[in-house]
């Protein structure tokens, strides 16, 4: 997070709309569904975008990466390309990266559990692009059986990471952040031995039962 500049944006919310714990005997795991509605104040964007990167939405070589932790996971970053210049409000940056095809959906190796991240979907729902995604867990030997004690503290990230383009004619080499905006506060606090930005969602997996995740279960860091 240090080499990062993190700032909280105005109208930039994450919502919970519903969820479902299960458990998946075939590869031995245990996994959830949720779904978010993922708002942005599209004047508030622009404003801070322009801040950092003057003219950020017009240069086709200026890039995007969502932050989804808990929810998704984007492989890299899009190019504005052929939307620069032509996004006027939040549905048209939505559409920059919304695709399943940009997530990944493959096990990886975590701390403690090996992941997997589901391909997303998307839909814009009343201006706000709504998500449902799951993500999956099982010990690392991939046979033992997991146990529902065994799932991590779980917070969930809304972030849009801007990245200024470099064109050196005739190579155009890769982008780097300048500015991470995001729906939490930008100090940190202390949530079962991990930090944590004041105000993300999170919950507890050890705490969870196989069924519906009610809203009250999903948590915020204070």
């Amino acid at each position: 997070m240090v080499d990062r500049t993190y700032k909280k944006l105005e109208g930039m919310t994450l919502k919970y709309v519903s969820g479902l714990l299960q458990e998946n005997p075939r590869e031995s795991s245990i996994f959830y569904e949720v779904t978010f509605d993922l708002g942005l104040d599209f004047l508030h964007f622009v404003k801070m975008a322009n801040s950092y990167i003057p003219g950020y939405l017009d240069n086709p070589i200026n890039a995007i990466r969502p932050e989804l932790d808990g929810i998704a996971y984007h492989y890299s970053y899009n190019y504005l390309f052929r939307h620069a210049g032509n996004i006027h409000d939040s549905e048209a940056l939505f559409k920059v990266f919304a695709s399943p095809a940009y997530y990944m959906n493959q096990w990886g190796t975590g701390a403690e559990l090996e992941v997997r991240y589901g391909e997303p979907a998307f839909k814009v729902v009343r201006g706000k692009l709504r998500i449902t995604a799951r993500q999956d867990f099982r010990l690392k030997n991939g046979n033992a059986r997991i146990h529902i004690e065994n799932l991590p503290i779980i917070s969930f990230n809304w972030a849009l990471n801007l990245m200024l383009g470099h064109l050196k004619m005739p190579i155009i080499a890769s982008p780097g952040s300048v500015v991470v905006c995001m729906y939490t506060e930008e100090d940190e606090v202390d949530v079962g031995g991990r930090k944590m930005f004041r105000g993300t969602r999170y919950m507890v997996g050890s705490k969870l039962a196989f069924g519906v995740i009610k809203p009250g279960q999903i948590l915020t860091a204070q």
